[in-house]
């Protein structure tokens, strides 16, 4: 059986991360059913599909794209313009 790292995020979603492929996977890529050796607890983290959604990430980089954008414009109006 392949072991597994239980990974418990601040969304409340759980995710199983592998931390070992058993013989049987390795020759058969098949996946056989989990083997839990640990547990997590991420709460100052998202889930990967949740992170993708969380609107303050989103906000916070295309704000501080829009902001490097705006200065730049303003320190070179010409480029702005062509």
């Amino acid at each position: 059986m392949c072991d597994y790292t239980e990974v418990e995020y601040k969304c409340g979603h759980v995710r199983y991360l592998v931390r070992a492929w058993c013989v049987i996977y390795q020759q058969t890529q098949q996946r056989c059913p989990p083997n839990v050796v640990a547990q997590e607890r991420r709460l100052d983290d998202y889930c990967g599909d949740c992170k993708k959604q969380t609107p303050d990430s989103k906000t916070s980089l295309s704000t501080a794209s829009q902001n490097s954008k705006n200065q730049s414009d303003s320190e070179h109006p010409a480029a702005a313009s062509s």
